[in-house]
């Protein structure tokens, strides 16, 4: 069953739920069930209710839905199959599937794979769940589950493959078609699917990836083939094999799994070359080997921002080069997605370091893109008054208290940001501070404020947006009067 992308997206109804203290439930709930799964004997069924209940009330967080299966996983000894009695209950999950009732699908998914993890019926269902609210991270999850049992499974390929396919990740999209062709020998479908993407791949490819040309990549895979193997030196007694650095980093983690700063070290690695994946998933690994180390679902974190960010920038340009509605659609939902995980995000590090204004600011940022503009203004105030954010955190701040109608103050937080601005010489802070304040003034018929900070941006930059016209048009307003 395929999803309609005019109801991707929607806001799940629990998200308004998901409020600070709720946040730190939940994390408390999640820190207790991966605390006791660091024990060499844990009971499965009370872990898997504290993990639940995360995944039930935050179903777009990875790192919820990772330690949620993988106690699971425990639970069955990963034999596949889950238990010999399953009592699942997919009945109402199709039924509620058919109905397109995706919030209750997800209320039933947890309960169903609690006797399987490895339910392709279930997990194909959660996935699509997810894709109509937009949670591409949970729904990729849920769907690598269902590979499990058989990885071969044309269907499940066929709907990974699309999923990733829609989230701009060709490469692994191109091999789930492949797995297809494979199982099917010789699908049409498939084979259509794996020319068609890669040339989406070639056309969506960005200038900074200039450097991956086919010609190139093979090159670097040949290069990765010899590195996996080890460079062997001859001698006329022995060959020696050197371990690259990943190797060896990969050999420490195996010997030593609660060696955190390797782990860490490892994932550098991979992001330093461009594989967020592999770096997610050795953070995902260092989490669970370390009792929920606090440092490491940091880093995660960070990574599946830049994950988030690397999907929108595929998106958007293959929006520009289709001109397709439904491509320029997904570009919001991935947006809406980002800025709800980034919410999700920063609103713990604000409570877990209070002192912290960096990331009270980055909390505001988000609280105001949600359009949550009551709620961002006094974190915003109070974020101001770091020096490295002070103008940016000004305009902020005018921002949410126009957006309340609190117009006076508004005007009076873009001005100080305009004197800040011209202070530190930014000068893109500040011809923004001077737009927004000169037509905010103007919108307060306060014209004379309007024409001197209007006057001054178009002598800065005389084509900054319809700064030019605005002033012709004040400056009529006060000849006549």
């Amino acid at each position: 069953m395929t999803q309609d992308s005019s109801t991707a997206a929607s806001d799940h109804p629990d998200e308004e739920a998901i409020s600070p203290k709720l946040r730190r439930r939940l994390q408390e709930c999640y820190e207790q069930g991966t605390k006791l799964m660091t024990t060499e004997k844990y009971d499965f069924d009370y872990v898997h209710s504290f993990l639940v209940q995360c995944v039930l009330r935050d179903p777009a967080n990875t790192v919820y839905l990772e330690a949620f299966l993988e106690n699971l996983h425990r639970k069955f000894n990963n034999n596949k199959r889950g238990a010999m009695l399953n009592f699942g209950g997919k009945g109402p999950i199709k039924k509620a599937v058919a109905r397109e009732d995706w919030e209750l699908v997800l209320k039933l998914v947890p309960a169903a794979l609690k006797s399987n993890p490895w339910d392709v019926v279930v997990l194909r269902a959660a996935a699509e769940a997810c894709a109509a609210f937009g949670y591409y991270q949970t729904e990729l999850r849920y769907l690598k589950n269902a590979l499990v049992p058989n990885p071969m499974d044309a269907d499940v390929n066929r709907h990974c493959a699309i999923s990733l396919a829609r989230i701009g990740q060709f490469d692994q999209a191109i091999s789930c078609w492949t797995r297809v062709d494979e199982a099917k020998r010789g699908d049409d479908e498939a084979q259509r699917m794996i020319s068609q993407l890669q040339i989406e791949k070639t056309v969506g490819r960005t200038r900074e990836q200039e450097d991956t040309r086919p010609s190139v990549r093979r090159r670097a895979q040949r290069q990765a083939e010899a590195e996996a193997k080890g460079v062997v030196e001859s001698s006329t007694e022995r060959r020696e094999i050197r371990l690259t650095p990943r190797q060896e980093l990969e050999r420490a983690v195996a010997n030593n799994p609660t060696d955190v700063d390797s782990y860490f070290e490892l994932a550098d690695i991979h992001i330093a070359e461009q594989r967020l994946g592999d770096a997610a998933f050795v953070l995902t690994k260092a989490i669970s080997a370390s009792g929920g180390n606090l440092k490491a679902r940091e880093r995660l974190e960070d990574i599946e921002i830049l994950r988030k960010q690397e999907q929108i920038a595929i998106a958007e340009k293959r929006a520009v080069a289709s001109h397709d509605e439904a491509a320029a659609q997904l570009v919001g939902q991935l947006q809406q997605d980002l800025n709800r995980y980034e919410l999700e995000v920063f609103s713990a590090r604000s409570e877990r370091y209070p002192n912290d204004l960096e990331a009270k600011f980055q909390l505001g940022v988000r609280l105001r893109k949600a359009g949550n503009y009551r709620e961002a203004i006094p974190i915003l105030a109070e974020a101001a008054t770091l020096d490295s954010r002070q103008a940016s955190g000004l305009l902020e701040l005018g921002e949410c208290l126009q957006r309340t109608k609190q117009y006076d103050k508004a005007l009076e937080s873009y001005l100080q940001a305009v004197q800040v601005a011209t202070t530190t010489e930014d000068i893109e802070l500040q011809k923004l501070a001077r737009y927004r304040s000169g037509t905010l003034a103007a919108g307060l018929h306060n014209y004379a404020a309007a024409e001197e900070q209007l006057s001054t941006l178009v002598a800065i930059d005389p084509a900054y947006k319809d700064a030019a016209p605005r002033l012709d048009k004040i400056r009529e307003i006060r000849h006549k009067g």
